[in-house]
């Protein structure tokens, strides 16, 4: 098979954790650079960016962007199955949170096998007077679950285009692909397809 049948050229991400962690915002930051305080999704919505590589070709990064309310939740593993890799977050502000991420991966592992690509983000690590996790926690907990991980911010755009880097990196190996690096951006938003609800996240 030659190497132009081979290469990727879309990779599917969802995005999981609980309610408010700011999954919506951390994808509107990547995407079209901005920060706003957003509603909270209720099932899901989705957005595109659209990557070029370091040798010219270009990568579709679809976000798939889930809500964190209970409700929600069988539905959120129906579009795990169908995704290359997720970001797994928290708030560091919100002990809750953290302590609600076991249950999450429990639930991936459930539907993926241990390999697959999970990258765990301790976000609003901008809210350090309101910090109710420490970074050592996050790192301790990453550690146990053999997970890469990073502290975020999307008001402080701390780290953002560095997880998902190394995401669409860990995806690529997971597929047996090299990961080459990305040149420049193009982005494309998609038609917000959920109705939102009055709350920040």
């Amino acid at each position: 098979m030659s190497n132009k049948q081979e290469k990727i050229d879309k990779i599917n991400i969802i995005t999981l954790g609980n309610s408010s962690v700011g999954k919506t915002s951390l994808i509107q930051r990547y995407v079209d650079q901005k920060f706003t305080d957003t509603l909270a999704t209720i099932g899901f919505d989705t957005k595109q960016k659209t990557k070029i590589l370091s040798n010219g070709e270009k990568l579709k990064v679809f976000f798939y962007d889930t809500s964190g309310q209970e409700k929600y939740n069988s539905l959120s593993f129906n579009y795990i199955k169908n995704s290359h890799g997720v970001l797994l977050m928290y708030d560091i502000s919100k002990k809750e949170s953290f302590l609600k991420i076991e249950d999450w991966l429990k639930s991936i592992f459930e539907h993926k096998n241990k390999d697959f690509p999970v990258l765990l983000l301790g976000n609003k690590c901008d809210l350090e007077e309101e910090r109710e996790v420490t970074k050592e926690e996050g790192n301790q907990l990453a550690k146990e679950h053999n997970l890469n991980f990073y502290e975020t911010s999307n008001k402080d755009n701390i780290n953002i285009d560095k997880a998902i880097s190394e995401l669409v990196e860990m995806i690529y190996k997971s597929l047996g692909k090299e990961f080459i690096g990305f040149e420049t951006d193009q982005v494309k938003l998609s038609k917000n397809e959920n109705i939102k609800k009055r709350k920040k996240c």
